[in-house]
């Protein structure tokens, strides 16, 4: 007795092997959020790393990852890692911009602080533009820190509890 393989078993199968991948990273992506949002740090990282395993494309871990590690001077480099990683994917996350931003500006990196300026000046946020652009030259500038510093406080992104600490660091400066 002879066996045929058909493209349709073939197909078939192959559908089965992504939708049972990409229940797994996904499942394990969701355990991640959970323990995320009761303040479990080191456990919501633990099952995105191996969310990130099963796909280390992943973006919503990518984002989750970079995020939560930014949190940490001592990860930032591997926050910039999985947020530059999930930005590719995702021009358009005004969240993710602003931490890379944030980031670089903090680290040193101000070409890539420029680029981020840059998309966010073709998106056409008046206010966000306004604001990054004043935190760029304030942190990155020491001639007219004074002014950029106003233009700062003058903004209506300084009462955002986010955007306050840049308001602080130019200060400080």
């Amino acid at each position: 007795m002879t066996y045929r393989i058909t493209p349709v078993f073939l197909l078939i199968l192959s559908l089965l092997l992504v939708v049972n991948c990409g229940r797994k990273e996904r499942t394990l992506f969701e355990e991640g959020k959970k323990w995320e949002m009761v303040g479990e740090k080191t456990k919501a990282l633990y099952y995105y790393e191996l969310s990130l395993r099963e796909n280390p494309e992943y973006d919503p871990v990518l984002k989750r990852m970079g995020l939560l590690l930014a949190d940490s001077v001592e990860s930032i480099a591997t926050a910039i890692f999985y947020l530059e990683k999930y930005h590719r994917q995702k021009k358009d996350d005004t969240e993710v911009q602003r931490e890379l931003f944030r980031l670089y500006l903090t680290t040193g990196y101000e070409k890539e602080a420029l680029e981020i300026l840059e998309e966010i000046r073709f998106q056409g946020k008046k206010e966000t533009l306004e604001f990054f652009e004043a935190s760029y030259l304030c942190l990155t500038r020491g001639g007219k820190q004074k002014e950029y510093l106003q233009s700062l406080e003058k903004s209506p992104l300084s009462g955002d509890p986010y955007y306050a600490p840049w308001v602080r660091a130019c200060e400080t400066k």
